[in-house]
């Protein structure tokens, strides 16, 4: 059965409170059905918000791409298809798990455990380096995006000294009101200085990412080239940093709402910082407008006929918040033991870097309250500002002191 829905939003929709999805997609989840939304060029693809159609539908391997250069596809620009059309994370079958499988070795959940002490000594460092500036500071700028800065530097083998050049580069290529050709300089500063390192490790090999992909994948086996190499390199810096950072930003931003859960956590870390990880991802799920795929065979999802051809756009937010799936969704609980949420995506082209991710945030929050009791916001929350249109969901900036 078709059912069409009238009128169709326009996407990214926005949200009434910053705590909460888009009441327009809570709507949506309600209603048991997927929806039509608009998006920038005028197409309406079908936004999926219930838990269990965007399993069923990301489950669907063979029946959806992830191709953006694909005529259906909904693309967030007219750029994105040039842009984004050789990106691995962007195919689909054989020319997405071959390259997926060459970085995995980095990015495993043992690989990211053992790394767990060199990130405790590099949020110390941060913290002893906050502590020496005079508030207000920007907790964003100078823990919360530069925590996986340091951290993917070690994954790569860039040395620490060279993590500033990183920082500033990333940092430019996630902010938002930032020219486009500021963007493409700080692009080009980290692709330089990543060939630069990558070229080196051909006579001084290491234990790195970039070694491993030079010294292996581009010499021996010959299966990247080193453009495609150091390539990954860069993409592995950027599509890293924007999730990690917003949700080490906004899980302090929640834990500074809710004492109690702080205090829980701080009571015993241990204990506390694993759920405390699922749940604020599952509470905030901060990758707003993705996943996005467009369709290659009929497929009908909650009594809705979608046809092949057709783009579909998931909400991970609303579906996180689904009570079909979670108790009292609205509460963060960072006791919830329903690890169910699917705030780092679904089936094969789920986040590949979810295992370090999660270290970085149970290592972040307990050491920065332990470390700083006093912190607490500079300003008032109702001058946070949060971006609704980006690809994830944060605080532009998060001004403390203590």
């Amino acid at each position: 059965m078709t059912v069409s829905f009238e009128p169709a939003p326009a996407f990214p929709l926005k949200r009434g409170c910053p705590f909460s999805p888009p009441e327009d997609a809570t709507a949506f989840r309600e209603s048991g059905r997927p929806h039509r939304v608009t998006i920038w060029d005028g197409s309406t693809p079908w936004l999926i918000t219930r838990h269990d159609h965007i399993q069923q539908l990301l489950g669907a391997v063979g029946m959806i791409s992830a191709d953006v250069t694909d005529p259906g596809f909904p693309n967030t620009s007219d750029a994105q298809p040039a842009v984004e059309g050789n990106i691995f994370f962007r195919k689909d079958g054989t020319e997405h798990l071959p390259v997926r499988r060459i970085l995995n070795p980095d990015f495993t959940a043992k690989r990211s455990e053992a790394l767990r002490p060199r990130i405790a000594e590099l949020t110390d460092r941060l913290l002893d380096d906050l502590l020496a500036m005079d508030g207000p500071v920007d907790l964003f700028e100078h823990f919360a995006l530069a925590l996986p800065t340091v951290v993917i530097c070690e994954v790569l083998g860039v040395p620490y000294e060279d993590s500033t050049t990183v920082h500033e580069s990333s940092k430019k290529m996630v902010q938002l009101a930032i020219a486009q050709d500021e963007k493409v300089a700080a692009h080009r500063a980290l692709h330089e200085l990543l060939a630069r390192h990558m070229e080196a490790k051909r006579s001084r090999p290491d234990n790195g990412l970039l070694s491993r992909l030079v010294n292996t994948h581009v010499d021996d086996k010959g299966d990247l080239t080193f453009e495609e190499a150091v390539g990954l390199g860069v993409l592995v810096i950027g599509a890293g940093h924007e999730t990690t950072a917003n949700m080490i930003a906004l899980g302090i931003l929640a834990l500074l709402r809710e004492p109690s859960q702080r205090d829980l956590l701080l009571s015993d870390p241990v204990a506390y910082s694993s759920t405390a990880v699922e749940e604020m991802m599952r509470y905030w799920s901060m990758v707003q407008t993705e996943p996005r795929r467009v369709l290659t065979e009929d497929i009908e999802v909650g009594g809705v006929l979608l046809k092949a051809g057709e783009g579909i756009i998931c909400n991970l937010p609303a579906a996180n918040r689904d009570p079909l799936v979670f108790a009292d969704p609205e509460r963060l609980d960072i006791t919830r033991r329903e690890r169910k949420h699917i705030g780092f995506g679904y089936g094969v082209h789920q986040c590949l870097g979810q295992n370090l991710s999660r270290v970085e945030m149970q290592v972040a929050w307990p050491k920065l309250f332990e470390r700083i009791p006093g912190l607490r916001l500079a300003v008032d929350e109702s001058e946070l500002h949060f971006h609704d249109d980006a690809l994830t969901y944060g605080v532009e900036t998060l001004p403390v002191t203590w």
